[in-house]
């Protein structure tokens, strides 16, 4: 305890500071000096060196005005200067550079009706949303903590500067944000913050869901779990046009996130989910399905979401997932996952002593409907642990068929639409059917397929009307 106490003290946090800042913001900070003006890295960059956690940009506040800052630098971009905010651009990369304010008056729940700039790092920091956020640093003063900020990472707690009911009613985004900031550090919000988020969660509707679905993608990211904080403090209802996520689905993203998460990258989980890796032996698993440990976050993000919302109605969660200006792309992938999640014929894959031309058909199916291997892996690999299986006779055949070359799209067919045309078989939207009566025959007798072979079957379902289609229809 006595090591980790030490670990906060202001010297050794200032030289862990000073050893990795940005060399250019510091470039920038001097600059400013040399001009007279005072000038400090602030915020996420602050907190993110502190825990030990690369930056992902580097804010700069200072006293300079604006038109001295467009003065001091060759290559500047007006970012937003109304609020005193202008982009400096060093070789290729931009930093914001703030001038000191005092906010006036909010009127929409997201900005000031006016700002006044201002000569004291202190106001400026006193208008921040939390005090983990509300740190400032350069070589030269070192560290700057008004509002025990420092104090709030060490016992990992999220707390506003000054009145929270203040914070909120400022910017009503920062409720979620609370959220949020607890999901990726691992923190807990304060009694006062919370109480505070209860009081005025309504407020929420006066943001643009836009705004709100970046920060929900956040939580969803670093911690699923949170959503129940959603539920807790009647967010959801709003957030999901009347639905309300609950537990055990919040509770199987959770799962299949912290899994996931300890496979690539090695994380602290929680008990009850190491236990499900060692009763599933998923290590073995993984060993041998190393491209699981590989995952496209597009996918994984689709798995979480398919798996918070798995007790609505389809057609709810089609009209969720606009409402919250999802990307077509990103709806498409959520809505495979959660079919396959919500499809009974799917359990049948449950069962590794199903025929082995039946079991290998529905993945074939499958394959054919989501078009995208990674993603057929992501949405089985959900199925199987939420329904506590080990997937690795389901990953065994996918494999099988992906290494045999063995068809299951249209595309994969040796022969296409024009080649019925050519060969006077069809024309028009006959062509369609034929082509996908041959690729069930084809997907349950893979060695068919072949040209001669698929042009003499064509010729016999056009001219005697036979039907191969398969049985098991996802």
């Amino acid at each position: 305890m006595e090591k980790d106490l030490r670990v906060f003290d202001k010297e050794i946090l200032e030289k862990k500071l000073k050893d990795n800042i940005d060399i250019k913001a510091v470039s920038i900070i001097d600059r400013l000096h040399k001009h007279g003006f005072e000038a400090y890295i602030v915020g996420g960059c602050v907190r993110d060196i502190i825990m030990d956690k690369k930056p992902n940009d580097w804010d700069i506040t200072t006293n300079a005005l604006p038109e001295d800052i467009i003065v001091i630098f060759e290559k500047t971009v007006p970012t937003g200067v109304q609020h005193g905010t202008v982009s400096v651009l060093i070789d290729s990369d931009l930093f914001e550079l703030t001038t000191y304010r005092i906010d006036g008056k909010y009127l929409d729940y997201r900005r000031p009706e006016n700002v006044e700039f201002s000569n004291s790092l202190k106001d400026d920091l006193s208008r921040r949303d939390f005090t983990i956020n509300a740190l400032a640093y350069n070589n030269i003063s070192g560290l700057i903590d008004e509002f025990n900020g420092i104090e709030d990472i060490k016992n990992k707690i999220i707390s506003c500067v000054g009145n929270p009911d203040k914070r909120f009613n400022e910017d009503a985004l920062r409720i979620i944000r609370a959220i949020r900031f607890s999901a990726k550090l691992g923190f807990t919000i304060d009694d006062t913050t919370f109480k505070s988020i209860e009081k005025n969660a309504k407020n929420i509707k006066n943001i643009s869901i836009e705004r709100i679905n970046l920060e929900l993608e956040k939580i969803i990211e670093f911690d699923p779990e949170k959503i129940k904080l959603l539920n807790r403090y009647s967010m959801s209802e709003f957030i999901f046009s009347g639905y309300i996520p609950n537990d055990d689905s919040i509770n199987q993203s959770k799962k299949i996130h912290e899994i996931a998460l300890y496979f690539m990258n090695n994380i602290d989980i929680k008990e009850n989910t190491q236990r499900t890796i060692e009763s599933l032996g998923l290590k073995q698993f993984f060993k041998y399905n190393a491209d699981l440990s590989k995952l496209d976050q597009k996918n994984f993000m689709a798995m979480k979401r398919a798996l918070i919302f798995k007790g609505v109605e389809y057609e709810k969660l089609h009209e969720i997932l606009k409402k919250l200006r999802y990307s077509n792309k990103n709806i498409e992938k959520t809505e495979k996952i959660f079919y396959i999640l919500n499809n009974k014929e799917t359990e049948l894959l449950l069962n590794d002593n199903l025929e082995k031309v039946k079991y290998k058909m529905i993945l074939k199916k499958i394959l054919n409907y989501m078009q995208d291997v990674d993603l057929v892996k992501c949405a089985l690999f959900a199925k199987f642990i939420e329904k506590f299986e080990n997937p690795t006779f389901c990953f065994q055949a996918i494999n099988d068929i992906i290494l045999r070359g063995e068809c299951f799209s249209v595309s994969q067919l040796s022969i296409n639409g024009r080649d019925i045309i050519e060969n006077n078989i069809a024309q028009g939207a006959e062509i369609g059917y034929i082509l996908d009566s041959i690729l069930d025959y084809v997907m349950e007798h893979p060695e068919s397929n072949e040209k001669k072979k698929l042009l003499s079957l064509s010729r016999k379902i056009q001219n005697n009307n036979i039907n191969w289609r398969y049985d098991h229809e996802l």
